[in-house]
C-alpha cells in the first residue's frame, strides 16, 4: 500500500500552537502536550494511509479545491490531497467556524 505524505501547512500549525497554548492555561502544559502528540500521530497515521476514506468538509463545494475533513475528538482536521501528498490546512475546535478562517487564508 502506497503511502501519503502529510504536511502540516502553516495555518494548520498555527491553529495547533494556539490550541495547545489554550490548553495550556486550561489543563496545564503536560496535558496539552499529551493533546498535541495525539493529535498530530492520529493525523500522521490516518492521513498518511486512508486519506481518500475521510469525507468531503460541509463547505468543499464553496472552493475550488476538495476540502475533506477527519474528526479527531472534539478537532475538525480539514485537508486536501494534491498527487501523493495530504495539505493539512486547518485545525478548528467545535467553538470555532472553520469556513471564517479559510476565506482569510483566500
Amino acid at each position: 500500500m502506497k503511502r501519503y505524505a502529510v504536511v502540516f501547512e502553516e495555518s494548520a500549525q498555527a491553529d495547533v500552537r494556539e490550541s495547545y497554548e489554550w490548553g495550556c492555561r486550561a489543563w496545564g502544559t503536560h496535558e496539552a502536550q499529551q493533546w498535541v502528540r495525539q493529535l498530530r500521530t492520529a493525523v500522521f497515521q490516518q492521513l498518511a494511509v486512508v486519506p481518500k476514506g475521510f469525507p468531503p468538509a460541509p463547505e468543499d463545494d464553496e472552493f475550488s479545491i476538495e476540502l475533506r475533513q477527519m474528526i479527531v475528538g472534539r478537532y475538525r482536521v480539514l485537508f486536501t490531497i494534491k498527487g501523493r501528498k495530504v495539505h493539512v490546512l486547518h485545525v478548528t475546535g467545535a467553538y470555532v467556524d472553520g469556513v471564517d478562517q479559510l476565506e482569510n487564508d483566500r
